[in-house]
């Protein structure tokens, strides 16, 4: 995945640089992208939706009217496609798309875009564990391929025994691998210290 500069950048320029990479390493289309960011803009801001007159594709697909579908489908990628548009004619994200904007990428990017807009505020990106079967296992993944991470970088910054100016261009990457790590840990932190106060 891409780790490049996005420090200095937007916050919107963050978010269409980490969409974009992820459309163009994976099968997932602009249209699809497109597709899932409406799903989860009416998941978390229905109302907002209607107001701003975005169409409900999810919803339209139960009406038997295919052509409006079709027309709304195709106003919706043109809107979006605009945000995506990284020629400096972009029109601006609105700040309560964010959310939804994260939530439709796919992983590993998600956890990207995370942990690039919560750490221009010093936060890290901890999510809680959910309760499903497999969160907590996925969680541990996520630490362990985030380790990994870091150890692979790390041999590199630390081949000379110091972290200085020479390591300058693994330094943004090696700050992000190292805050997905402990976002990671801290989860799974969270979860040992739930389950261990069920114990007593």
């Amino acid at each position: 995945m891409q780790t490049s500069n996005l420090r200095h950048e937007t916050r919107d320029a963050v978010l269409v640089a980490i969409a974009r990479d992820m459309i163009a390493r994976t099968s997932m289309s602009q249209d699809g992208f497109a597709e899932q960011l409406n799903h989860q803009l009416f998941v978390r801001a229905p109302e907002r939706c209607k107001e701003k007159g975005f169409p409900d594709l999810q919803g339209m697909t139960k009406t038997a009217d295919m052509q409006a579908y079709g027309r709304a489908y195709k106003a919706w990628s043109k809107r979006v496609e605009r945000w995506l548009d990284d020629s400096g004619d972009r029109i601006e994200i609105p700040s309560w798309i964010e959310e939804s904007w994260v939530a439709a990428l796919d992983q590993p990017w998600r956890d990207r875009a995370l942990i690039e807009l919560s750490g221009r505020y010093g936060l890290l990106a901890v999510k809680q564990i959910g309760s499903g079967i497999d969160d907590a296992l996925q969680v541990f993944a996520g630490i362990s391929m985030s380790f990994g991470h870091v150890a692979g970088l790390g041999g590199k910054v630390f081949a000379d025994g110091a972290f200085d100016q020479k390591d300058q261009v693994y330094a943004e990457s090696f700050e992000t691998f190292c805050r997905s790590l402990a976002a990671h840990a801290v989860a799974m932190a969270d979860r040992a210290a739930l389950v261990a106060s069920k114990i007593h």
